[in-house]
């Protein structure tokens, strides 16, 4: 085995979590869960960080230098998800933000507001309209992300199998 076939591997592995953690997401949207809808986006939200963290390590030379030609072949953009992991692992710091702000406004999280006119922008924490997940003011595309994994695993397995 190659060394790039481990991280490769890993992240193949990573990707198929995430598509089926995308897959739980769609039902629980068509089922209007909203609990299940956003369990299951922070598990599709880590598992596509899990494969940048892998392909591109910031800070790691060792493997940056193992994965540079490998690099050279990815073709999409995951990167982007690394803001929104980032406001969901440190939500607390995210949640004093909001509460230092909070001038009794009224209070969302974690709401579906698909075709919701109006939705203040700054007045909630995580909410989705859409394919869009909302984080306090920022939006991230998920259709974008999602539809980049199926064609990273077959890349990272067509790269995998080549001498």
């Amino acid at each position: 085995m190659k060394k790039t076939d481990f991280y490769i591997q890993e992240a193949i592995v990573q990707a198929e979590y995430a598509l089926m953690a995308y897959g739980e997401y769609e039902k629980a949207m068509l089922a209007a869960n909203t609990k299940l809808v956003f369990y299951h986006l922070h598990h599709f939200v880590l598992h596509v960080t899990s494969i940048d963290k892998l392909l591109f390590p910031k800070g790691n030379n060792f493997r940056l230098e193992i994965l540079k030609n490998v690099q050279t072949k990815i073709r999409i953009e995951i990167s982007s998800i690394r803001k929104l992991r980032n406001h969901l692992e440190h939500f607390d710091e995210r949640l004093d933000s909001y509460v230092k702000s909070y001038a009794g406004q009224a209070f969302f999280d974690c709401n579906i507001v698909t075709e919701c006119k109006g939705f203040p922008e700054k007045d909630f924490l995580r909410a989705i309209n859409g394919n869009t997940y909302k984080f306090y003011g920022e939006n991230f595309d998920l259709t974008e992300i999602h539809s980049n994994l199926t064609p990273l695993i077959k890349t990272l397995k067509s790269v995998k199998i080549a001498p």
